[in-house]
């Protein structure tokens, strides 16, 4: 199959995967939602990469699905309105918890791959 139509399709699966998830609540003022895709779809693309899934998967699965699940843009948005209301902790917390929590699913996805 042709790439462009599996990144197009697989980007539909996950935008639609992001939507779902996205109405989580927040915790103390963290967008729930959004750290829970940032941190699955990190978990989730490392293990793809690590296991070394051939190229249509990864155009279906880490270049469509999981770039349209996962969310900079969104994260990047929630922060900056933080730091607009003067909610400086609970910037620090939600910049922490993306980061911290991206690295620990890529982590996460690569200790799965090795098993």
């Amino acid at each position: 199959m042709e790439p462009a139509l599996l990144v197009g399709l697989g980007g539909a699966i996950g935008a639609v995967l992001r939507f779902v998830v996205s109405k989580a609540p927040t915790a103390r003022g963290i967008p729930l939602g959004t750290l829970a895709v940032n941190v699955l779809g990190s978990a989730a693309f490392a293990l793809l990469v690590f296991t070394r899934e051939p190229a249509d998967l990864m155009y279906f699965i880490g270049t469509g699905c999981l770039g349209g699940f996962t969310t900079f843009s969104t994260f990047s948005y929630e922060t900056f309105r933080m730091l607009e209301n003067h909610d400086y902790y609970t910037m620090g917390a939600n910049i922490l918890s993306n980061a911290g929590g991206g690295i620990l699913g890529v982590l996460l996805g690569y200790g799965i791959s090795l098993l």
